[in-house]
């Protein structure tokens, strides 16, 4: 398939900060932006191993320009574009090797959320496009990957916890015709420190019917807004589970990783 360069251009128009939510947060909220609601965002994420599985493997990835455009199409529809952006891996020997990151197309829907009720409950289907090719450096699959989840919320004053629960579908690059089917769970905590910062910290765990599909991950996040945009610094670090990949590389394998997003939102009437 084509490598393809998808590039979004960000309008400056004016912040409307009571709707924002946190674009590098892998655990979704069951709650969405709202109609004529834009969050974009452009960051930077470095991953790393501490010793590759392989020679040929890489042992980090620098994924450039991240970018994340989140827009609610109606007032309990969200439409979700997030690119990985360019990608430099480095290898064992000192090696280089670059490549274009995958697109991930989503849609997530509130279900429920009762204006007297803390709960909410959302649903997201997502695919993934293959920009990201398997050989020679073996960053990505090749192949179009799929995704549900079931999304759960609670808030109360000042913390918001959340929990998703899914199924993928993803191809392998090895052998066509062949899948892996991973199952997942994700719980998040956000809360408050002081009047514009807010802490996040959450768990990822994947399990599957292959050897290298378990996987437990800590993320650990920090949020502040100073009035025009939203500067996010966050980092991982695997608590269980080997290095190895099944396809698409750095995807919850990593030792650890840290990054950075500044994101914004805007009023875009449809």
């Amino acid at each position: 398939m084509k490598k393809r360069a998808w590039l979004f251009a960000l309008l400056l128009i004016p912040l409307i900060a009571s709707q924002a939510q946190n674009l590098i947060l892998q655990t979704e909220d069951a709650l969405t932006l709202g109609k004529g609601k834009l969050q974009a965002g452009v960051g930077f994420e470095y991953l790393a191993k501490n010793r590759p599985p392989a020679p040929d493997l890489p042992r980090s990835l620098l994924r450039l320009f991240v970018v994340a455009m989140h827009y609610g199409v109606a007032d309990n529809v969200n439409f979700d574009l997030d690119w990985r952006g360019g990608l430099l891996a480095t290898f064992e020997n000192g090696q280089h090797g670059s490549d274009w990151g995958d697109l991930i197309v989503s849609t997530r829907i509130n279900l429920f959320h009762g204006q007297s009720s803390p709960t909410a409950v959302g649903l997201l289907t997502a695919v993934k496009l293959p920009s990201t090719s398997y050989l020679p450096h073996r960053l990505g699959s090749d192949q179009t990957d799929f995704y549900a989840r079931l999304l759960l919320a609670n808030s109360s004053p000042g913390i918001q916890t959340r929990m998703n629960v899914g199924l993928s579908i993803l191809g392998d690059p090895k052998a066509a015709g062949s899948q892996d089917d991973v199952y997942s769970f994700y719980g998040a905590v956000l809360f408050p420190v002081g009047e514009a910062t807010r802490l996040f910290t959450e768990m990822i765990g994947l399990t599957g019917y292959r050897d290298d599909d378990a996987k437990l991950v800590s993320r650990l996040g920090v949020a502040a807004n100073t009035g025009l945009l939203e500067w996010n610094l966050f980092g991982s670090v695997r608590l269980a589970g080997n290095n190895r990949d099944f396809a698409t590389a750095f995807d919850l394998s990593e030792n650890w990783s840290i990054g950075i997003m500044v994101s914004k939102m805007f009023d875009v009437p449809m």
